[in-house]
């Protein structure tokens, strides 16, 4: 009932994971003001994301959704979604990924959606995959398949966070085990991330893909650092 949803809305107020302005009972996870003023990537950058794959991973094609940049408040959208335990900010995320670029026919040959795992390691210490809410959004939207449990972090590699461009290459050199090939067989991947810089830990996923069976590989992420292409 309204006035039961209103009284709930009273003594816990909602906020805008941007700006952290009380939400109307009709907005969701983000403020309408934040939602218009959302930092989406620029066509001419979105053509330039696939370079960062050229040379090290055979790909279809790659795309993000919007731009993370140093101070800007939309970050704050990531750091909950990891770190806050707000998994439906990914699953919002992922659908508004999604819906953005779904007329330009991005998603017509994809047949699976396979969300980037985590290591145990991290996934014990968060209790949920990121990923897997963004790879949720995007099946919502598009009805393509979400797989999981095909793909494992065999190591518990450290951080990227404050890597160089090259500690982060090496840091990532082999992590990924395909422990179910015969199911991506003959499948098109779209490999869902939360955030793309040097393209490292994406390569790595994959190649270890690409070297186990017969298929193609698409990306996708939420979020480009600016400085990442």
């Amino acid at each position: 009932m309204k006035w039961i949803s209103d009284l709930v809305d009273l003594i816990f107020p909602r906020h805008c994971a941007v700006c952290g302005e009380v939400l109307s009972r009709e907005e969701r996870d983000i403020c309408l003001n934040c939602l218009c003023t959302l930092p989406k990537i620029e066509p001419h950058h979105k053509e330039e994301i696939e370079k960062t794959f050229w040379g090290k991973v055979e790909i279809e094609r790659a795309t993000s959704f919007m731009y993370y940049r140093k101070g800007s408040p939309y970050n704050a959208l990531i750091h909950k979604l990891k770190y806050r335990n707000a998994p439906p900010i990914g699953v919002r995320l992922g659908a508004m990924a999604a819906d953005d670029i779904l007329e330009s026919g991005y998603f017509n040959d994809i047949t699976l959606i396979v969300p980037l795992p985590l290591s145990k390691k991290k996934l014990r210490k968060r209790g949920y995959n990121q990923c897997d809410y963004i790879a949720s959004g995007i099946s919502e939207k598009t009805g393509i398949p979400v797989a999981t449990g095909l793909i494992k972090r065999t190591k518990a590699n450290e951080t990227q966070t404050h890597k160089t461009r090259d500690e982060r290459w090496e840091n990532v050199e082999g992590i990924f085990t395909v422990i179910k090939p015969e199911e991506l067989e003959k499948q098109h991947i779209l490999l869902v991330d939360d955030i793309l810089t040097t393209g490292a830990t994406l390569c790595s996923c994959a190649n270890a893909i690409k070297s186990s069976c017969d298929c193609k590989v698409s990306i996708l992420t939420l979020a480009l650092t600016y400085n990442g292409i």
